[in-house]
């Protein structure tokens, strides 16, 4: 069961990579309509009607892509939660949850997404904050990336 929880994590994140992928596409593609548009239509007015609405187009995608994005983010962060909450009853020596954690949190700050987890992700990592606050020893790693995970969503 554990090494499904890893396994789904990862590919979530996989996933939400490959979207931020296409989100930088899609953004440069925006970029180059812009200069297309600055440069061209002092020449042919005709190109600024072609290119708003191919620049609408690529806003829209590139709207639906983080969403999508951020959905990926959200199902990673929920398996590696879910993984964080067995580990705490299991007692492992190594902790995988921490590992998980950490991919998210370095994902997120490198590539500098604004992500807002869902409610029931701020509750469930509140909850397992708490938890881990009760226990005196161990779990060390857990907790330094559940508090790392706490800052880079700004949560209290």
């Amino acid at each position: 069961m554990n090494n499904n929880l890893i396994q789904s994590s990862a590919n979530e994140l996989t996933n939400a990579e490959l979207v931020q992928q296409r989100i930088s596409q899609k953004e440069l593609e925006v970029q180059l309509v812009d200069i297309n548009s600055r440069y061209l239509s002092n020449q042919d007015a005709s190109s600024y009607y072609y290119n708003q609405p191919q620049k609408q187009l690529l806003e829209i995608e590139i709207s639906s892509l983080k969403s999508q994005r951020d959905g990926n983010i959200n199902m990673a962060l929920l398996y590696a939660l879910m993984l964080a909450e067995r580990e705490l009853i299991e007692r492992p020596i190594f902790s995988s949850a921490s590992i998980a954690l950490a991919n998210i949190c370095s994902f997120l700050k490198i590539q500098n997404i604004p992500f807002v987890a869902s409610m029931p992700l701020v509750l469930k990592i509140s909850r397992l904050y708490s938890q881990l606050s009760m226990i005196p020893t161990g779990f060390i790693s857990l907790r330094r990336e559940l508090t790392n995970l706490k800052i880079q969503l700004r949560l209290p």
